[in-house]
């Protein structure tokens, strides 16, 4: 569960190596079994880590709108 914005960023660190490391795993590996079955893991894990960044993004809006901020504004007309 990501806490703040410094572990956000540490996380977006994490899940760029894991996309990094299966596109590598994809030029080494040409077989496509063989592929299917060495990526699950880094499937599985960009997974994870997507939806944690997700749910810290979602509770960051809310708190946003809570506090007045990213909210819509409302335009004032002209007199």
């Amino acid at each position: 569960m990501i806490l703040n914005d410094e572990e956000l960023k540490i996380v977006r660190k994490q899940l760029a190596l894991i996309e990094d490391a299966l596109a590598s795993l994809r030029q080494r590996v040409t077989n496509q079994r063989n592929f299917a079955v060495y990526s699950e893991g880094y499937v599985d894990q960009i997974a994870e880590l997507q939806a944690e960044i997700d749910a810290y993004e979602k509770t960051q809006k809310k708190a946003g709108n809570a506090n007045g901020k990213g909210g819509k504004r409302r335009s004032r007309k002209a007199s």
